[in-house]
């Protein structure tokens, strides 16, 4: 068997409440035979890369043969363990910019709810499915248009979010500031996307 497992993100299916550019008020789950057709809408409205990379893996293959498997994590956080990257994306950006000013900043409104998984989860995730991949053992889990899963553990709010980073920076002693400072999109996206902020919006700044 030929098979594949990438890693995407939950931002593919992520509001724009900031924008007001989509509302959704869904809560997916990867079971759903409704998640593949649903990314090609978002896809059809706002191209974006992460998600059109998905939805060209997933066409490519069932085109050619291969089994096609799609690790979905929101917010990761911790520090890996492995010999090349070990940071995520949204937890250091916001961490560096405090480093810079002074104090936490936020986008998103304090009680929009998103997920989280600790990185080790995501490792044992990869770990499990790999061995199952070169031992047969994914007979029977769906791929390719159904190949989708998450990697959700736990819940949290972004206001909560940035009150522990508060928090954390303020008990090593690299910032004094206890308020976190609210900024628009555009600045945010300066501060942790490198001025991309439609990338900063799924990541930053949704549910």
């Amino acid at each position: 068997m030929q098979a594949i497992i990438i890693t995407s993100g939950t931002s593919n299916l992520a509001d724009q409440s900031i924008t007001n550019a989509y509302q959704g008020s869904q809560t997916f789950i990867d079971t759903s035979p409704s998640l593949y057709p649903y990314l090609q809408h978002r896809e059809a409205q706002t191209p974006f890369s992460q998600r059109t990379t998905d939805i060209a893996v997933i066409s490519t293959g069932l085109g050619t043969g291969v089994n096609t498997y799609i690790i979905m994590p929101p917010t990761i956080y911790g520090t890996g363990t492995g010999h090349f990257n070990r940071l995520t994306i949204q937890a250091p950006a916001i961490m560096h910019s405090a480093l810079k000013t002074g104090q936490v900043m936020q986008l998103a409104s304090d009680n929009v709810v998103a997920n989280r998984v600790y990185v080790e989860d995501v490792a044992d995730l990869y770990l499990m499915m790999a061995n199952w991949v070169a031992t047969d053992g994914m007979q029977g889990f769906p791929s390719g248009e159904r190949g989708v899963y998450f990697a959700a553990t736990r819940r949290h709010t972004w206001g909560g979010f940035m009150q522990n980073i508060t928090q954390a920076l303020r008990e090593v002693g690299v910032i004094k500031a206890t308020e976190i400072k609210k900024i628009g999109l555009k600045e945010a996206a300066e501060l942790w996307a490198g001025g991309n902020e439609l990338v900063c919006e799924l990541n930053c700044g949704a549910r």
